[in-house]
């Protein structure tokens, strides 16, 4: 790490330069130096055995000051820009004055450069040029120009008399002319234009990591790049951004998104021999078809062998888009660079809301409300804003400081009611496909809403409930992907991933709207009729056994104390009662189904006929879980449809064949498994 010049309190200045300006920027050094500043500079302080980018960023975070040598070399540089624009993130209003401009050719300073004054050294001879210099430098740290002498009495400098203003006339000869923009606007702006849930914001744009390196390899011939991401991470933001900021040789990218029909037509023209010019980005990548993936790979391939400078491509999709394009061709991973966003971080957040707030000249009464709210989205925490503004009828800049009620709930609901008139006949056609009785679509979107990154794994889905692996299989596998493919309403925001088992939602704002979906009313508005959920331990036993079926709802009666589980046999059918209507209702409501099996049982028509077939079927359906007690000898291991369960003796021994006290172990310990089983299936419904 370079010390060289450093107290224990940093360098009085950082000095940023181009390589192109070196010349100047070691004159300005030597000057400052010279009376007495601790400067770091690369030309001297980075020394072969330093690491450069460590060197750096100590220098921009421990010096009091940067210096940024402004030139129209220096505003072309993207090291530079992210030197100067680090300077201005840690003291945005100047009160500090933490960058200090110093130009060293009449070149203009764009942006927020513009609004900061500077120290101009064109135009003087050395001895001049270093006055300005010391006295620029020490007007920074005093903050303030007071002469030395006092100023002369102002009498008899007016020569003339005000001549009395003319009456206006009603219509001028001419238009005025337009003031210029930064004039007009007087640092008044609109809310539109500091929060902006769409486009590409200015004031609030948050530069993520490795934005430099990203500038970089959008100059470097013949590499292509690309960008990958969950939703709401802002990757088209990142990419026209960054653009944007190195306007003087990057011309606006032409995007192309795989999900509309008219972009398809030029992607498949481009690489089917049209090509193209300039810097084309394919959005979307993963919803090519792979005939159409493995082309634009070899047109990639092209590019890169050509090393034309004139045109780059850029390839945008959803996590793990490099990966699917080395699978298509092994040697295309030498020729791209991948740049993965990510997720914003709370402190990424911090910085979006803090730019806003600075320049309308609010604050959010609960800022880590917001934070909480957008989940690491920076499009969700622009709409948050703009929406909590609205509730405060806040438009534009305020003159006097305020303070604004941060009610993210109800800036949620207004976000999703908005959102509802675009998304909300994909979600009800969605939903449907899988028919009126069953809930896996429900239930994958849901899943979809918990998901980080947009993207719910099937079989990680699968795991998360009992009954939700086989009915992704039966259901939504073999029925309801088929049918989403021919669905544009739903292909428009959702993508089933058939070969990785995937569902995918690449629209940020679509994960914001159904994270604020609730179940009960996505059944209600689906008209679903779902089967009654299935609570009850039913006991399939003979009547012959019914001593082993006392002992064993002794066993299980803590359960139903502690309100886990309600075990049903058909001694709870009392006199009076519709018998058969009282067991269907038992069988349909049976989450585990404990059969007490014995010769006894499987010799038994109406267990073999009418209970068993539907206990089998809940069981295949992943409804249900069969739990064969072995209680005395049978044909168990003969009865293939019962033998490919488990039974819980241990050795295979019946209750009949053990000790009492061995086999009253077998069924506290059946008790115990149950207890367990139903602790984990509760931690699994909170979780969802």
């Amino acid at each position: 790490m370079v010390d060289r010049g450093r107290s224990g309190d940093g360098w009085d200045f950082f000095v940023s330069y181009t390589a192109a300006d070196r010349a100047w920027a070691e004159w300005i050094a030597w000057q400052l130096e010279d009376h007495g500043h601790r400067l770091l500079i690369q030309a001297w302080d980075f020394v072969p055995g330093s690491n450069w980018t460590a060197s750096m960023a100590d220098g921009i975070e421990h010096a009091v000051r940067t210096i940024a040598v402004l030139s129209n070399s220096y505003l072309r540089s993207v090291y530079g820009q992210a030197e100067w624009q680090a300077a201005i993130r840690a003291d945005p209003t100047g009160l500090t004055r933490k960058l200090l401009p110093v130009r060293i050719e009449d070149c203009p300073r764009p942006g927020l450069l513009g609004q900061i004054v500077s120290v101009d050294l064109f135009g003087f001879e050395a001895a001049a040029a270093r006055q300005v210099l010391l006295d620029g430098v020490g007007s920074a740290i005093a903050g303030r120009i007071k002469p030395v002498s006092a100023p002369s009495f102002p009498v008899g400098i007016r020569t003339t008399t005000p001549a009395e203003p003319e009456f206006p006339a009603s219509e001028p000869d001419s238009e005025p002319l337009p003031l210029p923009s930064a004039v007009r606007r007087g640092r008044v702006w609109e809310v539109g234009e500091v929060f902006q849930p769409t486009g590409i914001p200015e004031i609030t744009f948050v530069q993520p990591k490795r934005f430099v390196a990203f500038g970089m390899a959008l100059r470097q011939p013949g590499l292509s790049i690309v960008l990958e991401g969950p939703s709401g991470v802002g990757k088209t933001t990142f990419l026209r951004h960054a653009i944007e900021q190195d306007a003087a040789r990057l011309k606006e990218p032409r995007i192309f998104s795989a999900r509309v029909e008219k972009d398809r037509a030029e992607i498949d023209a481009m690489i089917g021999g049209a090509g193209h010019t300039g810097i084309v980005a394919i959005d979307d990548y993963h919803r090519l078809s792979a005939n159409e993936q493995g082309r634009v790979v070899d047109y990639l391939k092209h590019l890169a062998d050509s090393g034309d400078r004139t045109r780059k491509l850029v390839v945008v999709g959803i996590p793990d888009t490099a990966r699917s394009l080395v699978k298509v061709s092994f040697d295309v991973a030498n020729r791209i660079r991948a740049f993965r966003p990510g997720r914003a971080t709370d402190d990424q957040i911090n910085e979006l809301i803090d730019k806003g707030e600075r320049a309308l000249n609010i604050s959010f009464d609960d800022r880590s409300a917001i934070v909480r709210a957008a989940a690491g989205s920076l499009i969700t925490a622009q709409a948050l804003c703009w929406h909590l503004l609205g509730l405060a009828r806040i438009e534009e800049t305020v003159p006097e400081h305020i303070t604004i009620r941060t009610d993210v709930r109800e800036a949620r609901i207004q976000v999703a009611e908005e959102l509802e008139l675009k998304y909300q006949d994909a979600v009800e056609s969605f939903v449907a496909l899988d028919g009126l009785a069953e809930t896996v679509c429900i239930d994958l979107l849901l899943g979809l809403a918990r998901s980080p990154d947009g993207i719910l794994g099937l079989d990680e889905h699968a795991g998360t409930q009992i009954s939700a692996a086989r009915k992704v299989d039966k259901v939504f596998a073999k029925r309801v992907g088929a049918a989403m493919s021919q669905n544009e309403t739903i292909t428009r925001i959702l993508y089933h991933d058939a070969v990785r088992r995937r569902l995918i939602a690449d629209d940020p704002q679509f994960m914001f709207y159904i994270r604020q979906l609730d179940r009960k009313q996505l059944l209600r508005d689906a008209g679903k009729r779902p089967p009654p959920a299935r609570h009850r331990a039913f006991v399939c036993y003979s009547h012959q056994d019914v001593d082993w079926l006392k002992r064993l709802r002794v066993h299980l009666s803590p359960l139903e104390r502690d309100k886990l589980l309600t075990v049903w046999s058909d001694e709870d059918i009392h006199p009076g009662d519709d018998w058969r209507s009282e067991i269907d209702a038992a069988l349909a409501s049976a989450r585990h189904a404990i059969l007490l099996v014995s010769a006894d049982f499987l010799a038994s028509s109406f267990i073999r006929e009418v209970e068993l077939p539907r206990l089998l079927s809940a069981a295949a359906e992943g409804g249900c879980r069969v739990l064969p007690v072995l209680v005395s000898a049978s044909a168990f291991t003969e009865t293939p449809e019962l033998a490919r369960f488990q039974h819980v003796n241990p050795g295979g021994r019946t209750l009949a064949a053990m000790p009492a006290e061995e086999a009253e172990q077998v069924l506290a310990d059946l008790a115990r498994a149950l207890r367990t089983q139903l602790h984990l299936g509760t931690a699994a419904s909170r979780v969802r």
